[in-house]
């Protein structure tokens, strides 16, 4: 079998320059990567530019798959993340794995609402209230119990610039560079992680 590859997560209304220098390093280093999605619809980034999905869930074969990409997105966006039960369950046999996960922005929320978050600490660039109190993207506290980031102008500057949880990475939008180094750090040293 060749070379592992990365999924990373297409949806409506993703955040493309979260991901853009992850996506440039895993190119320089000829690192495959899928782009995944519900559908082979045509879907606008934030910024406007139309992507293509390579693969539909339903079509991958995830033990291809060393690690797993879900960049942030505003509201609609995680109205639609958190609606896509298929996409949990990815999230989950991922997990189940010990795959890596790399999340960040609103991303980690869509892992919270994957139910593997309970017992790991996380950053997202987000607030937690509005996982409180909005119906389309409600959480319960204790999903979101491990969270110690978030969009808070005092406290962002006091978080570290990413967060490593056994093999769950996260972080802040606008650390998208320590982020995607650390990534490729994880994926370099091709050891199994220690889940908690």
């Amino acid at each position: 079998m060749g070379q592992k590859k990365t999924a990373v997560v297409l949806f409506p209304h993703f955040c493309n320059f979260e991901i853009a220098i992850l996506l440039s390093k895993l190119e320089m280093v000829n690192k495959p990567v899928v782009f995944i999605g519900a559908s082979k619809e045509i879907y606008p980034c934030e910024e406007g530019m139309q992507t293509v999905v390579d693969k539909t869930y339903d079509e991958c074969d995830f033990n291809e798959f060393d690690s797993l990409v879900i960049t942030g997105s505003y509201a609609e966006g995680q109205y639609i993340l958190f609606k896509d039960e298929k996409l949990h369950s990815i999230i989950r046999k991922f997990n189940e794995d010990k795959k890596l996960i790399a999340a960040i922005s609103s991303g980690p929320m869509t892992l919270c609402k994957a139910g593997i978050m309970k017992n790991r600490k996380f950053i997202a660039g987000v607030e937690k209230k509005w996982y409180l109190e909005d119906e389309n993207i409600r959480l319960k506290e204790e999903d979101m119990k491990g969270l110690i980031g978030y969009k808070d102008v005092t406290k962002m500057t006091k978080e570290p610039d990413f967060m490593l949880d056994g093999n769950i990475l996260t972080a802040l939008g606008y650390r998208y560079v320590e982020w995607a180094n650390e990534f490729m750090r994880i994926i370099k040293q091709s050891k199994p992680f220690l889940v908690k």
